[in-house]
């Protein structure tokens, strides 16, 4: 794709960033063309891109209201990522992130959401990486729905369930969640210890049952 100044592009583990300028560059006698970018969520953080490597980078479009509702829905879906130590947690989320795919990214959001109560907390890496995943979610998100950034945090909020939705948010495919992000986890534990709380009752009355049995054959 053809760029030109004043471009609106995403850029892997940044967010949404603006071409402020495209100029030529010798190297060792290499004439390249490059994109300087402006990261739009930062404080002037300036990126500098070579125009034929942007796909190889994963420099791309700002999503559309599909790609917008579809990151909304991943946010209000109650799925408890899989159990695995803080360590390999943390890195499959870096990992999602340095994708720049959106709807990775809110995954992460999601998952670091329903961590951040009083029963989990997460670690100091962890609520800054909750921070950077949904500063790169609000910054595409605003761009694409036409918004502030307050605004894009808002519905980011109202989808994970920590607002009530306010009348419009469906113009921006915004919408409740059947269940708050911060209640799944607390309940995936809850039905996992009733789970095996049953269990070891069955597993008890099947013994007591056969020394019962047992008993009655020996008389």
């Amino acid at each position: 794709m053809e760029y030109k100044v004043g471009d609106t592009v995403v850029y892997p583990r940044h967010g949404a960033a603006r071409i402020e300028e495209i100029s030529e560059r010798t190297l060792r006698g290499v004439t390249r063309t490059y994109l300087r970018l402006t990261v739009l969520s930062s404080d002037g953080l300036e990126i500098s891109v070579p125009a034929d490597s942007v796909e190889k980078v994963g420099v791309r479009e700002i999503v559309n209201g599909v790609a917008v509702a579809k990151v909304f829905e991943i946010l209000r879906t109650p799925i408890v990522e899989e159990k695995t130590n803080w360590s390999r947690r943390y890195k499959l989320n870096v990992e999602k992130i340095a994708t720049g795919d959106v709807n990775k990214i809110a995954e992460v959001v999601r998952d670091l959401s329903q961590r951040d109560d009083d029963d989990h907390g997460l670690s100091a890496g962890e609520k800054r990486m909750l921070s950077k995943a949904r500063g790169i979610l609000t910054s595409e998100i605003a761009l694409s729905e036409g918004i502030d950034d307050d605004e894009a945090q808002r519905l980011l909020d109202v989808n994970l369930g920590y607002q009530d939705p306010e009348p419009g948010d469906d113009k921006h495919h915004a919408k409740a969640p059947q269940e708050p992000a911060y209640q799944t986890l607390y309940r995936v534990e809850e039905e996992e210890r009733a789970a095996k709380a049953a269990a070891k009752q069955a597993a008890k009355n099947a013994r007591e049952s056969g020394k019962e049995t047992a008993g009655e054959s020996g008389n």
